[in-house]
């Protein structure tokens, strides 16, 4: 999981709980200000409930209550295990914008 915030010396708004985060793979109507870009990953088992689930959380971990424009995909790894032997295998992404809505 990664985010960039677009505004870093600006003070976050309070966090928000995840149940509470709308996720969109096209824009929204109202008025926002954009926080930061997320990015996640999971692996393939985990399923895209996982992915969203932790899109969800790393969004309102920094105060935003929707992630825009989500763009989803697979990404190829890979797995280093005893004696350099490497394995890949692939894993699901996820990144959209996180903003807030104004009221």
């Amino acid at each position: 999981s990664d985010i960039s915030l677009l505004n870093p010396r600006e003070s976050l708004p309070p966090a928000v709980p995840k149940d509470q985060i709308y996720l969109t793979t096209m824009g929204i109507d109202t008025p926002f200000d954009e926080i930061g870009f997320v990015h996640v990953s999971t692996t393939m088992r985990m399923g895209y409930a996982a992915l969203n689930n932790k899109l969800r959380l790393e969004a309102g971990a920094v105060g935003a209550d929707a992630v825009i424009y989500v763009t989803y995909g697979v990404e190829n790894a890979f797995s280093l295990i005893p004696f350099f032997v490497s394995i890949p295998y692939d894993v699901l992404v996820a990144e959209g914008i996180a903003v807030r809505r104004k009221q």
